[in-house]
């Protein structure tokens, strides 16, 4: 019994899978592959990775109602072709989606094929998908499964196997297994040593979580300047506890670390197009950097092993040609394990394999999407101002002001020359899009009126300096709207998470008989969605507005600063918001593509 752990799942990253079903997965695939040949099952003396409870059950899904799409927008012969392989295998419909002269090429957009082809199976559909954009399977995850469901059918599986620069955890998963089968199955420890473009390299990205496997980690980066490893994924993998270490040349490093050399090389081809304009000689030099000479072959520890994404470039090798025939040739026994990985994670996605794991922790879940509307239906008959939320209620963007120590009346006297003139009665916004730059205030005060609709209000609004920055070194300025007679009490909830997304910071007033009656103080929220004027700026994002992709809601969620590439000026600031497709961060000005 029990439900099938992975069935119509998505894998947009390897996150999105738990170390217990991955540990699942590579089991299962080791059963599979030893049972394939049989010099392999005298090898199986190492103990199994954990318990498959359902192991008698057949892997096959044999369903000609249940169907593969590969649907490949960019070339992809190997990781196509075992797929397919994988399906075929299933007994399952396989259908090619050839997107270079599909309707992508009209102007429908990817949500809408995808809703097409979803129906046309009574069965589950697993959806393998390659795609220049970043982020299309988090996306197909949000809007695909009420569309199946109001057809009757299964809810879709999404696999990413490669999306842009970004991930492609399906080559990850295969890469873990031929590392655990290297290291015999014994998962205490790991020293690994990536070299080559580590900059571009997806798979290479994607080692900070796949690693995560192994208990003990150790990683030696090997790469040139223009492909060293992202600093945010060195930082990530220092603070989850691997041992890293940086060095600039293959040849530095053998020197450098002789004697505490890594027994697993993983070598990344250079990919020249994506480093933009380089020097003379730079070329030369960074492949120089990465490759392997034969005669530093003596200098290996015993029992190395060499791994290589492919394909090569024959005339300019990074593992010299003749170690094809020797055992440090980890690469061939890899090309064909991931046929055996990609047999099983099919099985789990479709639901015929997989019970008994145990449930999946919150991190995981986590990534499934709100609706569009999760606070807001929750919130939307919530009015702070009508008496109805308790300070413990409040959303955690929300902070209700204590005014029983300043009892004071607006008094007239304090309006400042030019300033808004203090109302009676109404609904008063102060501290709007607070800056340096008057035109920031003026920017955040139309988008509160247009997105609010408050400009149907009779009020008054103008930019004024801030009284705390007076005889300061720099001016900050804030934007104050005052609405008299506007009915404080019907101010919901998720008009003021609207706010608090335009202008954190601010403070909302209710104002009665010239008395603060009630004030809030709104911070940025956790996430910011469904507004206009958002929009991530990854060129390659998904939901970035000139792809096209018309259905797509852009939605940031709140991080704690870090370090990161694609923003090297940024050295500081409270949050980063993450774009939810395409992960890629953005300071807060970033989001607003004023």
């Amino acid at each position: 019994g029990g439900a099938m752990a992975l069935a119509g799942r998505t894998i947009q990253e390897v996150t999105d899978i738990s170390l217990q079903e991955q540990l699942y997965l590579f089991q299962r695939a080791r059963l599979l592959k030893e049972g394939s040949t049989a010099e392999d099952c005298a090898a199986s003396s190492a103990p199994p990775l954990c318990e498959v409870l359902d192991a008698s059950a057949p892997l096959r899904v044999d369903d000609p109602d249940a169907t593969v799409y590969l649907v490949f927008m960019e070339g992809s012969t190997r990781t196509r072709e075992s797929l397919r392989n994988a399906a075929v295998h299933h007994g399952v419909k396989v259908n090619e989606f050839q997107a270079e002269t599909s309707s992508f090429q009209k102007s429908e957009t990817i949500a809408d094929t995808m809703k097409m082809l979803t129906v046309y199976s009574t069965q589950r559909s697993v959806f393998v998908i390659r795609s220049p954009l970043e982020g299309v399977c988090r996306w197909l995850q949000a809007v695909l499964p009420d569309h199946a469901a109001k057809f009757g059918v299964p809810t879709p599986s999404f696999l990413n196997a490669g999306d842009g620069r970004y991930t492609h955890p399906v080559g990850e998963l295969a890469d873990m297994f031929s590392l655990l089968e290297q290291a015999s199955w014994d998962r205490s420890s790991i020293h690994i040593a990536l070299v080559g473009d580590l900059a571009h390299g997806r798979t290479a990205h994607s080692k900070v979580d796949g690693l995560k496997v192994f208990d003990k980690v150790r990683v030696d980066l090997v790469a040139g300047s223009s492909f060293e490893y992202p600093v945010e994924y060195r930082n990530q993998m220092r603070a989850q506890g691997f041992d890293v270490r940086e060095f600039p040349t293959a040849e530095a490093y053998l020197q450098s670390a002789e004697g505490d050399l890594a027994t697993v090389w993983y070598f990344y081809q250079p990919q020249f197009k994506r480093c933009g304009e380089l020097p003379p000689g730079a070329v030369d030099d960074l492949r120089a950097a990465a490759t392997f000479r034969a005669e530093w072959q003596a200098k290996l520890p015993a029992g190395a092993c060499f791994f290589q994404t492919l394909p090569r470039d024959k005339a300019n090798p990074l593992i010299p040609l003749a170690f094809d025939a020797t055992p440090l040739n980890g690469w061939d026994r890899h090309a064909s394990n991931t046929f055996f990985v990609h047999v099983v994670l099919l099985g789990m996605l479709f639901g015929k394999i997989g019970r008994g794991i145990p449930s999946v922790q919150a991190d995981v879940r986590r990534r499934s999407l709100p609706r569009k509307t999760s606070l807001t239906s929750v919130m939307s008959g919530v009015y702070p101002f009508a008496g109805e939320v308790t300070p413990d209620s409040l959303p955690s963007f929300m902070e209700q002001v204590d005014l029983s120590a300043q009892e004071r009346l607006r008094r007239p006297d304090r309006a400042l020359p030019g300033g808004a003139v203090p109302i009676r009665d109404g609904l008063v916004v102060d501290h709007i899009g607070r800056s340096v730059d008057p035109a920031t205030c003026w920017q955040r005060l139309r988008l509160v009126r247009n997105i609010l609709q408050w400009s149907q209000h009779v009020g008054s609004e103008g930019v004024y300096e801030s009284s705390s920055s007076r005889g300061a070194e720099t001016r900050t300025f804030k934007a104050i709207v005052s609405l008299p007679n506007f009915e404080f009490e019907t101010v919901s909830v998720p008009q003021m998470k609207t706010l608090a997304s335009i202008a954190p910071g601010c403070t909302i007033n209710a104002i009665k008989d010239s008395k603060v009656r009630n004030k809030f103080r709104l911070a940025v929220p956790e996430r910011i969605y469904n507004l206009p004027g958002i929009n991530c700026i990854n060129s390659q994002c998904v939901s970035h507005p000139p792809n096209r992709q018309r259905d797509i809601v852009a939605f940031f969620e709140r991080v704690p600063f870090y370090e990161t590439s694609v923003l090297p000026g940024c050295q500081a600031a409270e949050y980063l918001f993450r774009c939810r497709y395409c992960r890629w961060p953005h300071t807060y000005e970033d989001i607003w593509n004023a």
